[in-house]
Order: C-alpha cells, then sequence, then structure tokens
C-alpha cells in the first residue's frame, strides 16, 4: 500500500442485525428504570425508533445498527423541535462512534448513546438544550371603518422559542357591533409552528348596520396545545 494511505477499518460488533441490537438497546433502557415504547409516531409523520421516559423527562432515540449515524443525527435535529419529545439522541455500536460521528452530533446538537458489546449503555454526550416554544400574536389592521363594513386583522404568529408550538389557532372574539356572516373567516389553523418562524393569516368580520360612531374594540385570541393563551384588543374608529 502506498505511503500515507489508510488501510480500511472494519468494524466488528456482537450484534448479527438490526432486530438484535433494538432489541438489546431496548433492554439496556429498561435495565436503567426507562419505560420504553417502540415505533413512536409523532407529529411530522415521522416515527421514533424509541420513547423512552424515566423522572417525567422523555428521551427520544433513533437507533443504527451498522452505518448511517450520520443520517440519523441530520433526521434528529429536526425532531428534537417536536414536543413529544424533551431530549433527543442517536443511539449505535460503540465501535461506530468515530470522530466524525462525534463531531457531527456536536454541530447538530444531537445527544449520543453507545451500546457496547457487554450490553450495557453509555452516554457520550448530552443534546444541546432547546428553548421552549414561543408565541407572539401581532397584526396590522385598518384604524377607521363604517358601518356594513367588514372588520379586518392581518394576524402575524411568531414562534421565537427553539421548540415547535403544534394545533394554533388565532380567532376573533365576535361581540356587537361585530358580526361574523362567515365564521369560517374569523379564525385560522394550523397544525405547526417551527422555532424562530411566523405565520401570517387575514382575519375578517363585518360591521352592524346602523352602528352609532365611536371607538369599539374587538378580541383578537390565539391558543395552541403546548402553549398558555394570548390576547390582543384591536380598536376601530366607526364612523357615520
Amino acid at each position: 500500500m502506498s505511503k500515507g494511505l489508510r488501510a480500511p477499518v472494519h468494524f466488528r460488533t456482537m450484534f448479527r442485525n438490526e432486530d438484535e441490537f433494538q432489541a438489546a438497546v431496548a433492554h439496556a433502557l429498561r435495565t436503567r428504570g426507562h419505560t420504553v415504547r417502540r415505533e413512536v409516531r409523532v407529529r411530522t409523520g415521522s416515527r421514533l425508533d424509541f420513547l423512552a421516559t424515566k423522572n417525567g423527562v422523555r428521551m427520544g432515540i433513533e437507533a443504527k445498527f451498522g452505518r448511517g449515524l450520520e443520517r440519523d443525527l441530520v433526521k434528529s435535529e429536526r425532531l428534537a423541535r417536536l414536543p413529544e419529545v424533551d431530549k433527543m439522541y442517536v443511539c449505535g455500536p460503540k465501535a461506530f462512534m468515530s470522530e466524525d460521528v462525534q463531531a457531527l452530533a456536536s454541530q447538530r446538537g444531537v445527544g449520543l448513546v453507545a451500546l457496547r458489546d457487554d450490553g450495557r449503555l453509555e452516554w457520550l454526550s448530552q443534546p444541546r438544550k432547546l428553548m421552549p416554544a414561543r408565541l407572539s400574536l401581532g397584526g396590522g389592521y385598518r384604524y377607521v371603518i363604517e358601518p356594513g363594513e367588514k372588520a379586518t386583522y392581518n394576524t402575524t404568529v411568531f414562534n421565537s422559542g427553539d421548540k415547535a408550538a403544534v394545533d394554533i389557532e388565532v380567532h376573533m372574539v365576535i361581540a356587537p357591533p361585530f358580526v361574523a356572516r362567515f365564521p369560517s373567516k374569523t379564525r385560522a389553523k394550523r397544525d405547526f409552528l417551527d422555532g424562530n418562524d411566523k405565520w401570517t393569516n387575514p382575519l375578517e368580520c363585518d360591521v352592524r348596520q346602523g352602528t352609532k360612531p365611536g371607538k369599539y374594540a374587538l378580541l383578537i385570541s390565539m391558543t395552541a396545545a403546548n402553549l398558555p393563551r394570548e390576547d390582543e384588543k384591536a380598536e376601530y374608529e366607526i364612523r357615520g
């Protein structure tokens, strides 16, 4: 072999196939006191190889026997933002935990755990701590309107956290002099809003004919499955 060229490295482990490896991972987790579920579907349509829970902490784990840990690290970075998991790890045989794999795990912020040939887990690195989802509600609207016209509010929802917000709804709380001739236009829903992302959507209702001139407030509400409700007041001046 030419000088400077490195001979290929052949890794060998005690695990003969993927099923045997994953069974050993599940056993090792349960031995450490985790409640373990396998093939867990999450909101994005993906599946977690394992969802391991202990002391209220939910760990998602992608377990790969053999090559392909780099691909799972990229996938796990996305899965870590879901509310179904508190931490995200990739697990593989100890023999495959190369310097490149460990460097990529650090860069992607994903934890790394190795299954040793003796069947025990070795926690090599912890995942990056992600900030919880944090939604803010704002918007723009035409301030001056007349009876019989539409009151519009262009909502903007921004998630300033790292984790995703899910099952988000914005809606107008309809009360006189505002009326909802088409209720579907007074509310909007979104299943998923990733961290550091925003969503804009127009809402509208009508102003009742014969409304006396004056200033009237319209309540705009935002809810999400994993966050508290937030309300915003829009004040309109109705002129006759």
